[in-house]
């Protein structure tokens, strides 16, 4: 049975990003490798509003990879992070300050409950080094307001260190209006490329400190990738494949920008939550991303169940939560290759499941 992919990634690739990946990967450490290295990262820069100044690191690993790099990298002994944990990863930037000893206090919500401002006021931030968080939290598919944090890092002096893997195209992020230092996103989510690559787009800020500190990490330490990225170059080899793929896609996207692609994910998050207004289901968090619509089963089917008879009866994958959100959510992604007749066909198999 031939399978589409709801989930929040990997997701549905385009088709010039699989005609690629069947290509034979070239030499990388060449002049037209690293043109191709310096125009993804002009790109990036670009689609997320970044200030003069700032860099771009590639790192061959997934997106926890490129949030442990940060925290490493920005944070040490004599520093403390605030991180906000609504859900699954705003825990995991509280799991990687405990495994790398990076002194540390959490704001920990109930799911897809939103902080109040109090909980990082100018007041409270003025105790830190960073705020640490996840742009939307995947797992309950709550939005955090980005701006409002900070526009309080900012007050405070801190560095404010953003998780957008999953927003990045999906939700509004600019770099230089809301005050981030530490942007991070990797292939799979709206990118619709393989896995495997993570992106770091570091102010000017954030590179000032990265290339200063000596970290415990050979492979994560960013100075090394700073260095060789001045010429367009990684310390150690890359995913080549996917850079090619993503120089593609980014010229793709920067074609038409990416307030278009921002719109098209609300244009079918949109049209899909209206497609199942009338279905025994609640939408999870209070504040609802773009790029995944989470949802809350209000009759005596489980999520988890919803998902696998959708993905065993129908081919239809949408995205399983696990612990104590396995039978209360299940998640439904609006990124990649994916048009409002896909989810049109996604709602019919959902009222006939519920029904």
């Amino acid at each position: 049975m031939n399978q589409t992919l709801f989930t929040v990634g990997p997701v549905e690739m385009y088709p010039e990003t699989l005609r690629l990946g069947g290509v034979q990967l070239p030499y990388f450490r060449t002049e037209e490798f690293s043109r191709s290295v310096l125009s993804c990262e002009a790109a990036m820069q670009a689609l997320v509003g970044a200030p003069a100044g700032a860099r771009t690191v590639f790192l061959t690993a997934s997106g926890t990879g490129a949030m442990e790099a940060a925290m490493i990298n920005l944070l040490g002994e004599d520093d403390r992070a605030l991180v906000i944990s609504g859900g699954s990863f705003g825990q995991r930037f509280c799991e990687i300050c405990e495994d790398d000893q990076v002194p540390y206090d959490a704001v920990r919500l109930q799911p897809g409950k939103s902080p109040e401002p109090a909980a990082y006021a100018e007041s409270v931030l003025r105790n830190y080094s960073a705020l640490a968080v996840n742009a939307h939290e995947t797992s309950t598919g709550l939005l955090y307001d980005l701006r409002s944090m900070g526009l309080a890092c900012r007050k405070a002096g801190v560095l404010f260190i953003v998780d957008a893997i999953s927003a990045f195209l999906c939700d509004e992020v600019n770099m230089e209006e809301m005050g981030i230092d530490v942007l991070i996103t990797s292939s799979q989510k709206a990118l619709a490329l393989p896995p495997g690559l993570s992106i770091m787009v570091l102010s000017p800020r954030a590179v000032q400190v990265a290339a200063a500190r000596k970290v415990r990490s050979h492979y994560f330490g960013l100075a090394k990738y700073l260095k060789d990225g001045a010429r367009g170059q990684t310390p150690f080899t890359p995913a080549v494949g996917v850079i090619l793929q993503l120089k593609e896609r980014l010229g793709a996207v920067a074609n038409k920008g990416a307030a278009a692609s921002i719109a098209r994910a609300a244009d079918l998050a949109a049209g899909f939550r209206a497609s199942i207004a009338g279905l025994p289901l609640s939408i999870f968090p209070d504040r609802a991303s773009n790029a995944l619509t989470a949802l809350s089963p209000t009759t005596d089917i489980g999520a988890y169940e919803i998902y696998s008879r959708l993905r065993a009866e129908r081919g239809l994958v949408v995205t399983p939560n696990g612990g104590e959100l396995r039978d209360r959510v299940f998640r439904v992604g609006h990124m990649g290759n994916l048009e409002s007749s896909d989810l049109s066909r996604l709602a019919s198999a959902l009222e006939e499941i519920l029904r």
